[in-house]
């Protein structure tokens, strides 16, 4: 596919040490822990080609602030998701590549509805990519309200759990699903997800990549306090959503399934539907304990120094400055 070849302009996004430290295979059996293993195998591929279509983005659109570029990118994206599955174009660079394969292995045995509800979640990613692009380039930290709707669509979140749940919602009723307490579940346990990733990933987007999209981020600048009572500040956001998440099930869904009179297997459903989104959860957890995308030490050799640093600039966020010599990625 092209994932550990440069791109034009010799930028290298990933290499075989980086594919092997992510282990994206292990991220896949922790959020699928009951798929089989095609579904494991198709989960594992999704995850690698999320993951670098950001890397890739902020690597090539990223460094030269290039808005008009990117937004002629990500709208080539739809067209390798044809929803019939047809002809799409010759792909141009490796995520490209990889959607088209992607796209036909995964929708094929679909239905013509999974088939949008997988495109949606691509297209909701791949269009956040570009809200980043635009605070990048007006140097802006988002406010928290914006920051964490935003978020839930740049950590692909409906992507990755729409690929657990349609093997598990088939028997729940879509007016259940489009309830408030099924939305409010569904954004409770992504938050938590999302925080989660910011706490892990704060040395390498704040140190090693001069990133403005971080939670930690976000409520130190909006609240005028230091990293470590930020850091305090997320851990009980991430409290609050969990809460959120078992208020919800234990007082909202025996009512829901009342209302909508489910019979014995919709409840099976309903009930395997929320212990999907509690795997899902704990496997984004469980993989970044895991992973080594966040080790520092692997950071440090992912993103090398120049060995004539001295003099340069120096500091939490100046090694934005430094990648942009070294033509460095995200």
């Amino acid at each position: 596919m092209g994932l550990l070849e440069s791109p034009p302009g010799g930028i290298g996004i990933w290499d075989e040490e980086n594919l092997r430290l992510f282990d994206f295979a292990v991220c896949a059996a922790r959020i699928h822990p009951d798929a089989s293993g095609p579904e494991l195998d198709l989960s594992s591929v999704w995850l690698t080609w999320g993951t670098y279509g950001d890397d890739y983005f902020l690597a090539v659109f990223g460094r030269t602030r290039d808005m008009a570029g990117a937004k002629v990118f990500t709208a080539r994206l739809s067209a390798f998701m044809p929803l019939d599955c047809g002809a799409t174009p010759p792909p141009v660079n490796p995520v490209e590549t990889g959607l088209a394969d992607l796209w036909i292995r995964t929708a094929s045995p679909m239905t013509l509805e999974q088939r949008r509800q997988v495109r949606q979640g691509v297209e909701d990613m791949t269009a956040s990519w570009l809200w980043e692009l635009a605070n990048h380039i007006q140097h802006r930290i988002p406010d928290p309200v914006d920051y964490i709707e935003m978020r839930r669509k740049t950590f692909g979140s409906d992507l990755t759990m729409s690929l657990a749940r349609i093997t598990k919602a088939g028997n729940i009723p879509p007016e259940l699903l489009g309830t408030r307490a099924m939305r409010d579940l569904k954004n409770s346990a992504q938050d938590y997800a999302c925080f989660t990733n910011d706490i892990f990933s704060y040395q390498k987007e704040i140190e090693f990549e001069g990133e403005v999209h971080n939670c930690v981020l976000v409520v130190q600048k909006f609240l005028d306090i230091d990293r470590r009572q930020a850091v305090s500040v997320v851990n009980d956001l991430m409290t609050s959503r969990m809460l959120q998440f078992q208020h919800i099930i234990a007082t909202e869904l025996p009512v829901l399934a009342e209302d909508f009179a489910l019979d014995a297997d919709a409840r099976d459903a309903l009930d395997g539907y929320v212990v999907g989104m509690q795997d899902w959860m704990a496997g984004i957890l469980d993989w970044h304990i895991l992973c080594g995308r966040y080790d520092e030490s692997a950071l440090r050799r992912r993103y090398r120094r120049p060995a004539q640093r001295l003099g340069g600039p120096a500091g939490l966020g100046t090694s934005a400055a430094l990648m942009k010599a070294m033509g460095g990625v995200r």
